[in-house]
């Protein structure tokens, strides 16, 4: 946008013409917006409990006032004052982490390193246990100020892993959350992300009288220009650009929304609210935008019309992986794509020259329209490979799950059996592998190759916790062993194979490890800053120290009785089960948090096995078992076991 020079004095006066016209309601939001909810408020009569979970109160005694004037019998109580920090929307039983999860934990521990935490991740395991340990409902350390920072923090967290169903689910959740300025933004920034621009539009309109930064000011300017207002859109624009401010894709979409189309050739690190004005606008976004890192911005560039389907595919695959976007929305985009005669006639050999998006698209295409199910299989089988060697495995197994329950396992796909096998075990779905793993113990009865294959997927499925593995037995590790020592990189394997079953509590012979010892010295590897490590090791402890004590007090409590034998055993072994069990050891957030901040962002699958172990370890000693199970799967399948 181009803009004459403006004396100082005319900014002077346009500075208060600015602000009076920043007090008058937009169009838009009187058009087209309600009353924006703030909190979910159950309806009660009198002597009804409300069943809906409320942020935990900071703990105040009651002051019982008496005097002379008044009648003994009354007490006057203060207040108790909300803290929204402490605010969450699951508990325990929900699968959050108890509302004492910080107990023991200091300030200074969370207030420093709620802020590491590795919200760009690929790893499911790790999103969800960083989903629950914000979500949760919980009070503070001692000392914290409970002025709406750490619930900002919290939100923001969930912002950058494109969560916003859990950023709205929070912020309803949260008390007086319109008087906390960063959440404001936040919930602004998430309806500029779903084009709720009503609502964004309400919300700048409220908070411009109350903050002047230069996001709500653009974001004002935006809503007057969407309300046809462009005269004052074109004063806004002025004062910050006389100001320094510097967004040239901000005003050409300002100046394209005013009926003066200009082109958006470079836009590599887009915001909410560029997103949204092109959307509007149907601006075409440029190639550079999926170099964004936000999962969020991914997803919205996903589903953009504005976009192209190369661009649009890249978001959306990106976005998939990180979980910021539903499988079903990037399988959708897969079959939207056209493609040639010629390449459904060769979709394989098509798919292995040009690797990417559109490749992927159409293998999955090919497999949806193939009524055979050995070309059902190839395509499969093809997508998966391809997806192996490109780091997004995982993801084409969701992609690809339908397609993989629909074929038949038969005698002719024995060749199939074991990629269908480690796509099942790795998706979760360890029920439909069951009839391939028939077919393939069929087969290794007279064929070497599935013979081979068989011993290389055992030990993964011991990992994935496959129930018909019943005879598992250190033979079947000696043997993989001895069929995989010849690969590249099979010590590193084994290692990291040990580590996590042990891990699990499965034996691993001494004679296994020390087939290792001829392998090199010393690695380097990452390792977790020290403080960090030691913070793990305290906190663990803790959690040791409390359990043990739990059951010393069993076991005496069982002394009294007449029957002592019996009563012990019986009562130490209950005491045990409800203590691994538990969610709600002490600690428990800190052991979660730092154990995510070691894993770091590249996960599961590029920690070391030491490290790997250690992290295991100290989940497990907080009953999250079913965690620690599935953090192994995904190490080995990252590994390529």
């Amino acid at each position: 946008m181009t803009v004459s020079h403006v004396s100082k004095t005319t900014i002077l006066k346009t500075l208060t013409i600015a602000a009076m016209l920043f007090c008058i309601p937009l169009k838009l939001v009187e058009a087209q917006s309600g009353p924006v909810r703030l909190a979910p408020q159950p309806n009660l009569r009198p002597g009804e409990q409300s069943t809906v979970t409320l942020p935990v109160m900071e703990q105040k005694i009651p002051e019982t006032v008496v005097t002379d004037s008044l009648d003994t019998s009354i007490q006057v109580n203060t207040l108790q004052t909300i803290n929204p920090d402490t605010a969450g929307v699951l508990s325990a039983q929900e699968g959050g982490f108890g509302v004492g999860m910080w107990d023991g934990t200091s300030q200074r521990m969370l207030a420093t390193m709620i802020r590491l935490l590795p919200v760009n991740n690929k790893s499911k395991a790790m999103r969800d246990l960083m989903r629950r340990l914000l979500l949760s409902t919980a009070t503070l350390p001692e000392g914290m100020a409970g002025d709406g920072s750490y619930i900002a923090r919290r939100v923001g967290l969930l912002s950058s892993m494109g969560d916003t169903a859990s950023v709205n689910q929070l912020l309803d959740a949260t008390p007086g959350r319109s008087q906390i300025n960063q959440l404001v933004r936040y919930e602004a920034d998430a309806r500029f992300l779903a084009n709720d621009n009503a609502r964004a539009c309400s919300l700048a309109a409220r908070q411009i009288s109350i903050e002047s930064s230069a996001y709500w000011q653009k974001a004002f300017i935006f809503c007057q220009a969407l309300a046809g207002e462009h005269d004052k859109a074109a004063l806004g624009v002025a004062l910050l650009q006389d100001v320094g401010d510097e967004d040239e894709a901000f005003y050409s979409l300002v100046e394209t929304l005013a009926g003066n189309p200009t082109k958006i050739e470079n836009l590599p690190n887009p915001t909410p609210m560029h997103l949204s004005i092109a959307r509007v606008t149907k601006t075409q976004l440029p190639s550079d935008v999926v170099a964004s890192s936000h999962p969020g911005v991914l997803r919205t560039i996903a589903i953009s019309p504005n976009a192209s389907v190369e661009v649009r595919l890249e978001a959306a695959e990106r976005a998939e992986i990180a979980g910021a976007l539903e499988v079903d929305t990037l399988r959708q985009l897969y079959t939207s794509v056209s493609f040639s005669d010629q390449d459904l006639v060769n979709p394989l050999s098509k798919a292995e020259a040009e690797s990417g998006p559109l490749s992927r698209a159409l293998l999955y295409r090919t497999s949806l329209i193939q009524t055979v199910p050995t070309a059902q299989a190839e395509a499969a089988a093809k997508a998966l490979s391809l997806g192996r060697e490109g780091g997004r495995y995982i993801s084409i197994v969701r992609v690809f799950m339908p397609v993989l329950k629909r074929i038949p396992p038969n005698a002719e796909l024995a060749w199939f059996a074991p990629e269908v096998i480690r796509a099942f075990l790795s998706g979760g779905e360890s029920a439909s592998a069951i009839p391939w793993f028939s077919l393939l113990r069929i087969s290794a009865q007279h064929n070497q190759e599935s013979a081979e294959a068989l011993t290389a997927l055992l030990p993964i499925a011991r990992l994935a916790g496959y129930s018909q593995i019943s005879d598992w037995s250190p033979t079947h590790l000696s043997n993989w062993w001895e069929q995989a020592r010849t690969d590249d990189g099979a010590s590193d394997k084994a290692a990291l194979l040990y580590s996590l079953l042990d891990a699990l509590g499965d034996d691993v012979s001494r004679e296994s490890w020390d087939a290792l010892l001829e392998g090199p010295q010393r690695n380097t590897i990452a390792m977790p800053n020290s403080a960090l490590w030691h913070s793990l090791n305290e906190a663990t402890k803790a959690i040791r120290f409390s359990q043990k004590a739990s059951l010393e007090e069993a076991s005496s409590a069982a002394q009294d009785t007449a029957s002592y034998e019996v009563q012990t055993q019986q009562v130490v072994s209950e005491t045990t089960t409800t203590i691994r069990k538990s969610s709600l050891p002490p600690r428990i957030g800190e052991i979660v948090m730092l154990s995510l901040i070691a894993l770091g962002e590249g996960g599961p699958g590029q920690a070391a096995p030491i490290v790997l172990r250690k992290i295991m370890d100290s989940l497990k000693v907080a009953g999250l078992d079913k965690e620690v199970r599935a953090l192994a799967l995904e190490a080995a399948v990252a590994a390529g076991l």
